[in-house]
C-alpha cells in the first residue's frame, strides 16, 4: 500500500509541481559524465526526461539503492533515467561475417573514452591508434578505427550492460597507396606497368617509395586551400606554386575536382612538404577511397627546380 500511495504522491507532483525543463550547467555536466552524452545530447534527454509524467522509480525504491547510486554520482532524477533506458527493450547485436571489410572512426568518448576500453569490449587483438580530429562543432576530438566485428561487439557489450549511451561511428575510407617497388607504377599520365619501365634492380627502387617521409605531394583542389590544411592537420601550410605534367583537371558530383590520366596535359596547383605518415594519413582520409596515390614529377615555379613526389589521382 505505501508503495502504491508513493506512485500516487509521484503522478501528483508530475502535474502539480512539474520541474524546470531547462536543464542547469552542472546538470547537463553530471549526464554527460554518468551517460556518455555530448552536451546537446544531454541538454534534450534532460528536457525529455523532465516533461515526462511516467515515474519509474518509487520513494522506497530509492531509498533502497540510494547511498550505492548516490556514491556513483547518481542523484533519484539521473537514477530514474537509467531505469527508464533499461525498461527500453534492447536488441542484442550479434557479430555476423561480412563479404567486404568494412571499417569505422569510432569517436572516443563516454563509456568509450580510452583505448584500453576499447580493445576489451571490441575484442580487438590488433594494436589501436588515436587518430585525432574535429566534431561537427570544431571542437578538437580524437577517433580510432575499428572494424566491423569490433563495432558489434561494442554495441552488443553497451547493450548487454543497458549502457545508454549511442556511440559515434563513422564509416571510414582512405585514399589507395599501392608504390611499387620494382617499377614507376603508379605514376599519373603513364602506363608504368610496361615491361620497359621495370627497374633492373632494388638499388634502383623508383622514388618515392612506399615509406619515404618527408615527400612532397601535388595539390589541385580544396587541399590547395591554406585554411582547409591548417584545420585538417594543425599546421600553417607552406605552399610552393607548382604544376604537373600528364594530367588534366574534371569535376565529379558536381562540386569536386578530380585529376585523371591524360598524357601530354598539364595542372598548374601548389606543392606542400608532407612529413610523417601521420600527416599523409590525415590526407588520405580526406580524400577517401574515391582517390589514389600516386607518383608524378612536380615542377617548381619559384626556382624551375623537378621534385619527384605523389599526388591524388581520381580512380575511374
Amino acid at each position: 500500500m505505501d508503495s502504491f500511495m508513493d506512485e500516487l504522491e509521484n503522478l501528483a507532483s508530475a502535474f502539480s509541481g512539474q520541474p524546470e525543463l531547462e536543464a542547469d550547467d552542472a546538470t547537463v555536466a553530471k549526464w554527460q559524465r554518468l551517460f556518455g552524452y555530448s552536451a546537446s545530447e544531454a541538454t534534450k534527454q534532460l528536457q525529455e526526461h523532465r516533461a515526462s509524467i511516467l515515474p519509474v522509480v518509487s520513494n522506497e525504491h530509492w531509498e533502497l539503492v540510494r547511498a550505492e547510486k548516490e556514491a556513483q554520482g547518481f542523484d533519484k532524477e539521473a537514477y530514474k533515467h537509467l531505469c527508464q533506458a533499461q525498461s527500453q527493450p534492447k536488441t542484442r547485436t550479434t557479430p555476423v561475417p561480412s563479404r567486404k571489410a568494412a571499417n569505422y572512426l569510432l569517436k572516443m568518448e563516454g563509456p568509450l573514452v580510452d583505448l584500453d576500453t576499447i580493445r576489451t569490449v571490441g575484442r580487438i587483438v590488433l594494436k589501436v591508434a588515436e587518430i585525432p580530429g574535429t566534431d561537427d562543432e570544431g571542437n578538437r576530438t580524437k577517433f580510432c578505427i575499428v572494424d566491423l566485428s569490433a563495432k558489434a561487439h561494442i554495441e552488443g557489450w553497451l547493450a548487454e550492460k543497458w549502457i545508454p549511451f549511442q556511440p559515434t561511428f563513422v564509416p571510414y575510407s582512405r585514399a589507395d597507396k599501392s608504390l611499387s617497388s620494382i617499377s614507376l607504377a603508379p605514376t599519373l599520365g603513364v602506363d608504368a606497368t610496361l615491361p620497359h619501365l621495370r627497374t633492373d634492380s632494388a638499388a634502383t627502387e623508383p622514388q618515392p617509395t612506399q615509406s619515404q617521409y618527408p615527400v612532397w605531394y601535388f595539390f589541385y583542389g580544396t587541399l590547395g586551400d591554406s585554411d582547409v590544411l591548417k584545420r585538417l592537420l594543425g599546421v600553417d601550410p607552406i605552399y610552393r606554386p607548382a604544376s604537373v605534367a600528364g594530367g588534366r583537371l574534371i569535376e565529379w558530383g558536381g562540386t569536386y575536382k578530380a585529376l585523371i590520366d591524360s598524357p601530354g596535359s598539364a595542372v598548374e596547383g601548389a606543392a606542400f612538404l608532407v612529413e610523417s605518415e601521420e600527416m599523409e594519413d590525415a590526407l588520405r582520409y580526406y580524400e577517401t577511397d574515391k582517390y589514389e596515390v600516386v607518383r608524378c614529377e612536380i615542377g617548381m615555379k619559384d626556382d624551375k627546380s623537378l621534385a619527384k613526389g605523389l599526388t591524388f589521382r581520381f580512380v575511374v
